[in-house]
């Protein structure tokens, strides 16, 4: 699935104009997943359990996508630096995550405690996003990098044309 969602989630945010809502419609696909999950007994069939895996699995992978297509149009000087920052702390998500799950005693019930908690806190992040993320300017009409600079000294910049 990581092949083609996390491209698809930049791709879906160039098509429909808006990171922000690209990052809203992921999150709340991927919090829908995880409590799709939490619902799930013993005894679902194997293919209902694969094809809800996938369908969570692809908006997981769309968000991730969508949030680095946010990440050039931070700052575009230090792309670089916000991007480890951004991977940084999703590894640190996961870390929390798992800390969180290997707390909670073994068997089903912790299971579907554990994906409930995921659904949740994906959709309260869902809300933050449509209520206080900025949408980028001028994310989508190509010009949001600063010009170049081509330095020749430090008294003599000039900008290329």
């Amino acid at each position: 699935m990581n092949i083609p969602a996390r491209p698809g989630g930049g791709w879906i945010s160039d098509k429909v104009g808006s990171r922000k809502w690209t990052m809203v419609f992921t999150l709340v696909g991927t919090g829908a997943g995880y409590l799709i999950f939490a619902s799930l007994g013993q005894g679902v069939p194997l293919a209902i359990v694969v094809a809800v895996t996938m369908l969570a699995s692809f908006f997981v992978m769309a968000a991730e996508g969508a949030t680095f297509g946010i990440v050039p149009l931070v700052k575009s000087r230090v792309t670089g630096q916000i991007a480890g920052n951004v991977g940084a702390y999703g590894n640190l998500g996961a870390v929390v995550y798992l800390t969180v799950y290997s707390l909670l005693p073994q068997g089903v019930e912790s299971d579907r405690i554990f994906f409930q908690m995921l659904g949740v806190v994906a959709l309260m992040v869902a809300f933050l996003n449509a209520f206080f993320l900025k949408e980028p300017t001028g994310s989508h009409d190509g010009e949001h990098e600063e010009a170049p600079i081509l330095v020749t000294s430090n008294a003599d910049r000039q900008y290329r044309p």
